[in-house]
C-alpha cells in the first residue's frame, strides 16, 4: 500500500505553525529553491521594493521570490499532489514550502508549455515555479500570482529510470514503523528521522520536508539529527552503567533512521531498485527494526511497495 496520512490532515492542524520544525536553528527559508534561468542563488529581491500590499500580510511577512517567466525556482513535490496542499522542498536544510491549490486558486499550471489542471501534478515530481511570493513562516508559504511549471515522466525534464517519489516511499516506512510496538511512541514529544546515511541521493530540502511531515502527522516536533547529535544537544539521557562505555535513552522522543544496505547488482531485471534498513529506537531495550528491506522502480513510473526482508525488536 502506498502513503499514509495525507497532507490535507496537515494544513488542518500545524501548516501554519513555526513550531512544528522543532528545536532546530536552520538556515532563512525564504528562496531555499533552486534557481533557474540566470538567478544569483537567494531566489530573494530586495523587501523594500514590494509595494506594502504584497509585503504587509496577517500571519507573516511576504518577500518576493522570483519576477516574471524567466525567473524561476526549481522545487521537489513532496507530499499533496493528490490533495492540492502541496509541500514543496528545495535543496538546503530547512527548505520546505507549502502552496495550497484550490478549486477558486488563481494559481496557474502548465504541463509541458500548455495550460493544465492541477491534476496533472504528482507526488515525486520536479517543477519549476515563477512569479512567487514567499511568507517569511516555517514551512514558507508562496503566494502571489505565481505559475507552476511541470514536464510528464519521460520528457527531458522529468526523465525516467529516476527513483520517483522517493520521499513518498520513505513517509510510508517511517509510518510502517510507527505502528510498530506501540509502546515506544507513548508520551512522546519528539521524534528526530535520520536520514543522513539513507540511499537515494535526497537532497537536504527533501530530508527536512520528510521529518517536518512525519512530526505533523503524528502531532510531535520534529528534528533532523543522529543519535550522536541528540546526545551532543542534551535530548539524551545518560545511563549508569559499570563499565565505562556510555549508553542512552530518549525519555521524551524516539529516533527513526534509515540506512543504506549494499545491494550485489544494484537492479532487479535491469530495473532500479533501493535496499535499505530502517528502525525506531528509545533506548537500548527499546527499539524495533526492519532489515533487508527494498523497492523497485519500474522504466517510467514509480514504486508501488516494498519489502521487508526481516522484523526484530529489543
Amino acid at each position: 500500500m502506498k502513503k499514509t496520512g495525507h497532507i490535507a490532515f496537515l494544513l488542518t492542524g500545524c501548516l501554519l505553525l513555526a513550531g512544528c520544525g522543532g528545536k532546530q536553528d536552520a538556515e532563512p527559508f525564504a528562496g531555499n529553491g533552486n534557481t533557474v534561468e540566470g538567478q544569483d542563488g537567494t531566489g530573494q529581491e530586495d523587501s523594500d521594493s514590494l509595494p506594502t500590499s504584497d509585503k504587509e500580510t496577517d500571519g507573516g511577512d511576504w518577500e518576493e521570490s522570483q519576477g516574471g517567466e524567466a525567473e524561476r525556482v526549481k522545487y521537489r513535490i513532496v507530499d499533496g499532489a493528490e490533495s492540492g496542499n502541496l509541500v514543496l522542498a528545495g535543496e538546503g536544510w530547512g527548505s520546505v514550502y507549502t502552496l495550497t491549490l484550490g478549486d477558486d486558486s488563481k494559481y496557474k499550471v502548465c504541463l509541458d508549455g500548455e495550460e493544465a489542471d492541477k491534476a496533472a501534478l504528482e507526488d515525486g515530481m520536479m517543477v519549476e515555479i515563477g512569479n512567487a511570493y514567499i511568507m517569511e513562516t516555517f514551512p514558507g508559504q508562496l503566494g502571489g500570482d505565481l505559475t507552476i511549471y511541470a514536464y510528464s515522466r519521460g520528457t527531458q525534464q522529468n526523465p525516467g529510470g529516476e527513483y520517483y517519489d522517493l520521499c513518498g516511499l520513505y513517509l510510508q516506512v517511517l509510518n510502517d514503523l510507527w505502528e510498530k510496538d506501540n509502546g515506544l511512541n507513548s508520551e512522546v514529544t519528539y521524534v528526530s528521522v535520520d536520514l543522513s546515511e539513507a540511499p537515494g541521493e535526497l537532497t537536504d530540502g527533501e530530508k527536512s520536508a520528510i521529518a517536518w511531515i512525519f512530526g505533523c502527522q503524528h502531532q510531535v516536533e520534529s528534528l533532523t539529527m543522529t543519535q550522536e547529535e541528540l546526545a551532543e544537544a542534551g535530548y539524551l539521557t545518560e545511563l549508569e552503567m559499570s563499565n565505562k562505555s556510555k549508553l542512552y535513552q530518549w525519555e521524551d522522543g524516539v529516533l527513526f533512521q534509515i540506512t543504506a544496505v549494499q545491494w550485489e547488482d544494484g537492479e532487479i531485471y535491469s530495473l532500479p531498485v533501493i535496499k535499505f534498513d530502517a528502525s525506531k529506537w528509545r533506548s537500548p531495550r527499546g527499539a524495533y527494526f526492519f532489515s533487508d528491506c527494498f523497492a523497485v522502480w519500474p522504466e517510467m513510473g514509480t514504486w508501488s511497495g516494498y519489502e521487508i526482508g526481516g522484523e526484530a525488536i529489543s
